[in-house]
């Protein structure tokens, strides 16, 4: 790859060309500096940042860092927070290369005052280049193996091409990465410094939280410097990386109910087997399964007027269905005969609570209620381990036919099902509309994404590239 051209986009990302923006400043620092060489210079800055004279510089950064994060966090998440190696590379890095210090330099720039006659020329020239970059959001457009990116800047739109090897065999396109762009030795980009990695669908909300960020930026700061903003406010890119993957809670699992997910066990005593055995047998909504048990499903009636489900934003719906016809059953437990016990399980207290009535409106005095119990899914996973999913063991090439099947035959149906996503708007209906077409198309880089990284996994994984012609969107690349 040629050396980055006067009038291409500067890799500091101001948005400005290069010749206008970090090419004068960067001339004094243009030639090699090896790997060694950028490891003894960031050694030596780091040194200088532990002296006994910065201690009040910094429990002022510190502060700066944490401070708007603290806000929204608990103790225990903010000392969980801290506690994370990342944590404490990525205040290092902010403090040697954006803090301002009370003389309005950085650590790297002091360090460069004072120490420039004792370093070598390579560790200057690194220095040089690494206090001139900051924190950007980009979405990887390309991957190249074994060379490099091509990266979409989503502050400015501009196309960065980097050089950057070992990235290659994990980041996968659009894949949304938080990181710092500089001139390597060779004068052409590359990333340095600790990279945040985010998923492909927090896209939206970390560009609004950056948005919100300018706009408070530009109402204290009459500056309008890109650079000096992302400097100024470059721990946010820490703090979104805890919020949407270091630290984002789990997703809190309901039934189609709306109704906190936890296992329920209800058990009875048997007192007439036969009269037990008939009376499951007789009831219409009860399937008999090869296992001896039996499936509880919901009346007909209740599937028939039952509106579709839809999951709210941080919520997982689990639901089983059963049958064949227009509106599937759903199973609210199941009844399992264990010889002098009966023993209903279901999955929230309301389902327990109904399950009981169920069985000793069907049994009558042929049994007598003992005891529930709930447990927690985590609390149950802990104790018994084989609750886990098991390894697959259908042969891998009958799994990807059953797989593609399924998939081929899901996505066909998902164009046209309305989407919580898309206020309740089918992705073909969306895709019609120009307001609604930057949502569909960030869905489908989402999906993407995770099929992508399905297929470097060695898993089956769909190909999505006929969507984006039949909702007649082109595909960004």
């Amino acid at each position: 790859m040629s050396e980055i051209g006067r009038n291409d986009p500067c890799p500091c990302g101001s948005g400005r060309k290069y010749k206008k923006c970090c090419l004068a400043k960067d001339a004094p620092a243009r030639g090699v500096f090896t790997a060694a060489e950028r490891q003894s210079a960031l050694e030596g800055l780091f040194r200088f940042s532990r002296r006994a004279e910065l201690d009040e510089a910094h429990a002022v950064a510190s502060t700066v860092f944490w401070g708007d994060w603290m806000e929204g966090c608990t103790e225990d998440e903010l000392r969980e927070a801290m506690r994370l190696d990342e944590s404490e590379t990525a205040y290092l890095e902010w403090f040697a290369f954006d803090f301002r210090l009370a003389n309005g330099r950085t650590l790297a720039e002091e360090f460069l005052a004072r120490e420039r006659r004792g370093l070598r020329s390579g560790e200057v020239r690194y220095l040089e280049r690494m206090r001139l970059s900051h924190l950007r959001l980009y979405e990887i457009s390309r991957v190249r193996p074994e060379e490099g990116f091509d990266l979409t800047d989503l502050w400015t739109g501009d196309r960065l091409r980097v050089r950057e090897r070992l990235g290659t065999r994990q980041l996968v396109p659009w894949d949304l990465l938080g990181a710092r762009v500089m001139l390597g030795h060779a004068g052409v980009p590359v990333l340095d410094g600790l990279p945040y990695l985010y998923p492909a669908l927090a896209k939206e909300q970390i560009l609004k939280r950056l948005r919100r960020a300018h706009r408070d930026f530009k109402r204290v700061v009459s500056a309008r410097d890109l650079t000096a903003f992302f400097k100024m406010r470059g721990m946010l890119f820490h703090h979104l990386w805890l919020d949407h993957v270091a630290l984002r809670p789990l997703p809190r699992m309901v039934t189609a109910e709306g109704d906190e997910v936890v296992l329920a066990r209800v058990v009875f005593d048997v007192k007439d087997q036969g009269a037990v055995a008939a009376a499951l047998d007789r009831y219409p909504d009860l399937r008999h399964q090869d296992d001896g048990s039996y499936v509880w499903l919901e009346p007909e009636q209740a599937a028939d007027r039952r509106p579709a489900t839809r999951a709210a934003k941080g919520i997982q719906v689990t639901s089983m269905r059963f049958g064949g016809g227009e509106e599937p059953r759903r199973s609210l437990g199941t009844v399992v005969p264990e010889g002098r016990r009966l023993v209903f399980e279901g999955t929230s207290r309301p389902r327990a609570k109904r399950g009981r009535a169920m069985i000793e409106a069907l049994a009558g005095s042929a049994v007598v209620y003992r005891a529930t119990r709930y447990e927690a899914v985590g609390q149950a996973l802990k104790r018994r381990p084989n609750l886990a999913p098991k390894p697959s063991e259908i042969p891998p090439e009958v799994e990807a036919k059953l797989l593609s099947e399924f998939y081929a035959q899901h996505y066909r149906g998902w164009l046209d099902e309305p989407l919580p996503a898309l206020r309740g708007r089918t992705p073909r209906q969306a895709a019609s509309l120009k307001s609604w077409r930057g949502k569909v198309i960030s869905l489908l880089k989402a999906m993407e994404n995770m099929a992508e990284r399905q297929r470097r996994d060695g898993r089956p994984a769909y190909d999505f590239g006929w969507m984006w012609e039949e909702l007649g969107l082109g595909r960004p690349g």
